[in-house]
């Protein structure tokens, strides 16, 4: 029944779809969690609002970020080329940008760290904000929707096999938004310091 939904939980999905592609929050927090719970909810509910909150704010973050880039230049290029894995990054995105235009803002929802840095980036580039976006609108119906649809298959799977995912999202929900999210980010963590441990010496010691 859509009475289950409440908003805190339509602002907890909407606050999270948004900071999880945010450029200064995305590090943190991971949509992927969000997403399937919305889609989960979706399915459980008989409503489309957790589907819409994560949409929108998915979408919503994009252009914040657009408008970051293209009114905030000096700081958002301090921010984006005090690395080198920045540089690189952003040079990646940059030359795609010229070539691709709005089939790159929409693929850059699948291209992981780019994606954060692509909506800004186009800003920063002057990019018309027309085309921007409707790539933005584009790679958030696909990129948002796939978890969306993993959400509702696993909690229809759920239901078939005998299992109540209705009364287990609307009784877990705050546990399993919170430990996903710590989740995500202890396997980032794992992840950043697998890799850097397999960096090679650049003083050639190791």
């Amino acid at each position: 029944m859509e009475d289950t939904i409440t908003i805190a939980i339509l602002a907890t999905i909407f606050l999270g779809a948004f900071f999880d592609a945010w450029l200064v929050t995305c590090l943190f927090v991971f949509g992927e969690a969000v997403f399937l719970l919305a889609g989960g909810l979706a399915y459980t509910s008989g409503s489309f609002l957790p589907i819409l909150a994560a949409y929108g704010g998915a979408y919503a973050a994009d252009q914040c970020s657009y408008g970051m880039g293209r009114f905030s230049r000096r700081s958002f290029r301090r921010f984006a080329l005090k690395t080198a894995r920045r540089r690189r990054i952003i040079r990646r995105a940059g030359a795609l940008l010229e070539k691709r235009g709005i089939v790159m803002i929409a693929a850059s929802r699948f291209m992981g760290p780019i994606a954060w840095i692509t909506p800004p980036l186009a800003g920063n580039l002057s990019m018309p904000y027309s085309r921007f976006s409707l790539g933005s609108l584009i790679g958030v119906v696909l990129g948002v929707g796939q978890f969306l649809v993993l959400g509702w298959l696993g909690a229809y799977s759920a239901e078939r096999g005998g299992f109540d995912p209705k009364t287990f999202l609307e009784t877990h929900f705050w546990t399993l938004f919170i430990g996903g999210q710590c989740l995500l980010l202890s396997l980032a963590l794992l992840w950043r310091l697998v890799t850097s441990w397999r960096r090679p010496d650049p003083a050639g010691t190791g």
